[in-house]
């Protein structure tokens, strides 16, 4: 069996290849390949507040403790930026190396890692990307969030957004979506994905799902 989402929202970005999406609390910072940016878009007025240079985008990113952690570079390295320049604060290698990072979203309980070719995400320590639990949730990963419970992926090629319930390991009924949805994430209410085939940022609701827990680190 298989849901429909709703699209309750559009932003339209100036983007031509939409890797990642994280919600900071006030904005939503998304990153994109070909530019070698990362933008973040105010997503009631859909204006472009900020634009900052990151020249090894490769991949999705999240917030972490104020800063941006980002997926760099041809080994899929994550790269802790500041948001209001694009230094760089630190670096740590793929925890998997060989295996590209497909998505990220930090939370209070660490850090998820998606593994688009292992179909697998990963719970990491905060800090040193130690290996806390692992889902195998067999489809294709590409982009990551979770929320009230939930671990939410994304498998683009099925138009398809997928959850796992955590407590139970079992997944529920995939959600349909519009487009070919890459990069995820929770703003409290909504979900955000990059519509690959758009290139757009997109809100859906997902059936079951409410407002309360979740929240980044």
């Amino acid at each position: 069996m298989t849901v429909s989402a709703g699209i309750v929202r559009d932003l339209p970005v100036r983007a031509l290849d939409l890797c990642g999406v994280t919600w900071s609390g006030e904005y939503l910072y998304f990153a994109e390949i070909f530019s070698k940016q990362i933008g973040a878009i105010d997503p009631v007025s859909g204006e472009i507040v900020q634009r900052i240079p990151c020249q090894e985008v490769a991949g999705d990113l999240t917030t972490l403790r104020g800063a941006l952690l980002q997926v760099v570079g041809e080994e899929r390295n994550l790269r802790l930026l500041d948001p209001a320049t694009g230094s760089e604060i630190d670096e740590w290698p793929n925890p998997r190396p060989g295996h590209p990072i497909s998505g990220l979203e930090a939370c209070r309980d660490g850090v998820w890692i998606g593994y688009e070719d292992l179909g697998i995400v990963e719970l990491r320590e905060l800090d040193n990307f130690r290996l806390l639990d692992c889902i195998d949730v067999g489809h294709e990963v590409t982009g990551v969030t979770v929320s009230d419970g939930f671990l939410v992926h994304t498998d683009r090629d099925a138009s398809r957004v997928r959850l796992t319930d955590l407590n139970s390991r079992r997944p529920r009924y995939p959600v349909m979506v519009w487009g070919k949805p890459r990069a995820i994430t929770w703003d409290g209410r909504l979900f955000w994905y990059c519509d690959h085939a758009t290139l757009q940022l997109r809100a859906i609701e997902l059936p079951g799902i409410t407002n309360s827990g979740g929240g980044t680190a």
